[in-house]
């Protein structure tokens, strides 16, 4: 390889390994963003609920206080009320007792002069009966015997209302009320009291959910910057990689099953720098007509990479083994693309062994030219491109599916449900873990930042949209203007007197109407590639979810979640795909709290590896597809007092 060859070749690997170690940093960054933010919005969610906690009691604690309130002015009137009854009860048996005692003074001289006039009717009947004195004394005798009587019975009732009014225990009701009165003042003070301290307690808890609030806002705005940094990254390493490196690309699906898994490998078809028409028509140039013979893809350790070279990989070319080679003769695809797809057990490594889970890995692409060719430019090197970009084959363990929930008629909600197809792995290897994430609203959410970046494409492409449409209606109105004044020029050309004056000026218009329509065309053409990738962006942006509020949460949050905050799952059977979580009132969030009653949750299924430490990098633990699965409220209640 030539000096110019392999400054150029240093300067691109150099560059590139720059941009992913950069890429490595910024990644490192977005990952530490992610959990402050996961934390910070934990915080606020805590916050949000001991609020609503504490407003709902002093809620309680208000109705209670106003009740108190209520009783009190009660007790109030009824203390005055029971003293009333008590003063005036008691000079009633005075007044009753002073009237019984009159009424029967009253009665006794009655008593005795109705016997006076008994005596004188007696009297008279023997010594003038039948004559009007004696009418009028069996008159005089028949009313007193009348009022005696009456007056008999009114002393009866005197005595019978003195010892009525005299059993009203006024005394005993007005301690009574003057009790309550005393206990329902003191219970005032305990509400009052209790009142004024949850209050306190809101405005304390008001003053934390401020504060969450802001420092979750906080967190928000540095993930967003971190993930436009990190995208500016990767986009500024794959520009590099696709205009100095074949834009080799390494691409392992998401869900890797080493029994029957493959990975793709592309790269742009090689393009000579030099053409045919750049040589003298009568010089021959089969060479720069057919520059490649063959393109050769090799796998290479990681660790290995930085002492791979052309000389190696020239000696491995040949063996199908170890090198996967493409011939010239098979064309590339509309974009000059070269694609391959590559099984996991059919090739080994630069160091003939074969390739193991969890190691990393980089693809080398070598360019055999044709001898022609390498005449052609006076150089008989082959071409290595720089190393891809790292990349490792796991085991993606299954995620779980169909989750529902089941109840009983017991006072929890009894159990989470789903399924889990069989696994290869022996059951005590593989852990499903079971959080159930608070779906709260005004935070930022899941959907928020992972659409972030395509919806910065979007505007940035609608903007330079914006900017080439309006360049191209410039230069029609443009062109209609030169054509305009070209037919001016040819009609004042006619008549004009320096037709050497009138050419130059044509063929100034001229040019500059080629010029113009040169502009229009590239224009056009930018319109469209623009309009092209815009369209590929929204094909390619996440898809729509159902759980639209469902804060920022992700693999790699859910495999630092600490014990204690999740519920493993249990088989039903040992041949049973479906596996089951028992939830009571000991049963927490992912954040560590205790679930609310009528709360909606979102159940997270992890299927994580629990394996050996030394396999632990040959597996990939997989997540639920829980931004699609329908929350659940938590509720202690049995069914049947749902149902009613």
């Amino acid at each position: 390889m030539n000096s110019y060859n392999e400054n150029l070749h240093s300067s691109v690997l150099s560059s590139l390994e720059s941009q992913e170690m950069t890429k490595k940093q910024l990644s490192s960054q977005l990952s530490t963003s992610m959990f402050t933010l996961y934390y910070a919005e934990g915080a606020e969610i805590v916050a949000q609920e001991k609020l609503d906690a504490t407003a709902k009691l002093y809620k309680e604690q208000q109705h209670i206080n106003n009740v108190v309130v209520t009783n009190k002015n009660m007790a109030d009137n009824l203390l005055l009320s029971a003293n009333q009854q008590k003063t005036y009860v008691t000079q009633a048996v005075t007044n009753m007792a002073v009237c019984a005692s009159n009424i029967q003074i009253a009665s006794n001289s009655i008593v005795r002069l109705a016997s006076d006039i008994g005596s004188i009717y007696s009297i008279v009947n023997a010594a003038d009966y039948g004559t009007q004195i004696y009418q009028q004394t069996l008159e005089a005798y028949n009313l007193i015997n009348k009022t005696a009587y009456i007056a008999e019975l009114t002393s009866q009732y005197a005595m019978e209302a003195t010892a009525s009014i005299s059993e009203v225990s006024t005394s005993v009701v007005a301690d009574g009320a003057k009790l309550t009165n005393s206990s329902v003042n003191n219970l005032l003070q305990v509400t009052t009291s209790d009142l004024t301290a949850t209050t306190a307690v809101l405005t304390v808890d008001n003053d934390t959910r401020a504060k969450a609030s802001i420092a979750t806002r906080a967190a928000e705005g540095a993930i967003k910057c971190c993930e436009v940094e990190y995208n500016a990254s990767k986009k500024a390493y794959t520009y590099n990689n696709e205009q100095f490196n074949q834009a080799l690309i390494v691409e392992v699906p998401t869900t890797f099953d080493p029994s029957a898994g493959s990975f793709s490998l592309s790269f742009d078809a090689y393009k000579s720098p030099f053409t045919p028409e750049d040589r003298d028509p009568a010089t021959q140039n089969k060479g720069l007509a057919n520059p490649v013979l063959s393109y050769n893809i090799i796998l290479v350790k990681d660790s290995k990479k930085s002492f791979f070279n052309a000389s190696t990989a020239e000696d491995l070319v040949g063996n199908p083994e170890q090198c996967k080679s493409i011939p010239a003769t098979q064309k590339p695809d509309d974009k000059g693309k070269y694609s391959t797809s590559i099984a996991y057990k059919s090739l080994r490594d630069a160091d003939n062994e074969p390739l193991v889970l969890g190691e990393n890995y980089v693809a080398f692409l070598l360019i055999m030219f044709t001898e022609s060719y390498k005449k052609e430019i006076n150089t008989f090197d082959e071409y290595l491109s720089a190393p891809s970009e790292i990349f490792s084959l796991v085991y993606t363990l299954k995620s779980a599916k169909d989750i529902g929930t089941s109840r009983k008629h017991s006072e929890d909600l009894s159990k989470i449900t789903f399924n889990v197809e069989k696994e290869e792995l022996k059951a005590s290897e593989i852990d499903y873990r079971c959080f159930f994430l608070p779906y709260t609203d005004n935070l930022s959410t899941n959907e928020d930042l992972q659409t972030l970046e395509s919806k910065i494409e979007t505007m940035e492409l609608d903007e330079e949209i914006k900017t080439v449409d309006a360049e191209v209606k410039a230069l029609t109105e443009e062109i209609e203007i030169l054509n305009s004044s070209a037919q001016a020029n040819a009609e004042t050309a006619k008549n004009s007197k320096d037709p050497d004056q009138d050419k130059q000026k044509n063929n100034s218009l001229k040019s500059t109407l080629a010029d113009t329509k040169e502009k229009l065309r590239l224009a056009k053409a930018q319109l469209t590639d623009l309009n092209a990738k815009l369209k590929e962006v929204k094909e390619k942006s996440p898809k729509p979810v159902k759980n639209t509020n469902a804060f920022f949460f992700n693999l790699n949050l859910a495999e630092n979640i600490p014990a204690g905050n999740f519920t493993s799952a249990k088989q039903k059977t040992t041949s049973s795909p479906e596996f089951e979580v028992h939830i009571d009132g000991t049963t927490t969030d992912n954040f560590g709290n205790p679930l609310i009653e009528d709360k909606n949750y979102i159940p997270v299924i992890l299927s994580y590896y629990k394996g050996s430490e030394i396999l632990k990098t040959r597996y990939k633990n997989s997540l639920s597809d829980w931004q699609n699965t329908p929350p659940i409220p938590y509720s202690t209640k049995p069914k049947s007092e749902i149902t009613n």
